[in-house]
C-alpha cells in the first residue's frame, strides 16, 4: 500500500492553491522515460486518489500505485525548499 504523509497532502494542497488548479482538477503523479513528475489533471475513475481538507490533492492511476507499493510520499527540505519524496 501507497502512503501520503499529511505533511505531503499539505505541501499539495498549498501547490494547487498557489497555481491556481481548477476546482475539478488536481495534482497528478506522472510516469516517463525521464522519471516520475506532477501535474495538473482531471481524476479518472480507477485513479487512486489522497484528499486533504475535503479536497483531492493527489491522484495517481493504478499501475504507478502498484510499482509504488510500501513506499511512501513525503516533504523533504532541500536547498531550494520543500520537494516531495519518495522513500
Amino acid at each position: 500500500m501507497l502512503t501520503v504523509t499529511e505533511d505531503a497532502k499539505v505541501f499539495l494542497k498549498s501547490l494547487i492553491d498557489d497555481n491556481n488548479v481548477p476546482e475539478e482538477a488536481t495534482i497528478r503523479l506522472t510516469a516517463s522515460p525521464q522519471g516520475l513528475g506532477l501535474a495538473p489533471d482531471a481524476p479518472k475513475p480507477d485513479d487512486e486518489t489522497f484528499d486533504h481538507d475535503g479536497r483531492t490533492v493527489l491522484t495517481i492511476a493504478q499501475p504507478i500505485v502498484n510499482q509504488l507499493d510500501g513506499k511512501s510520499i513525503d516533504v523533504n527540505q532541500t536547498e531550494n525548499g520543500p520537494a516531495l519524496a519518495i522513500g
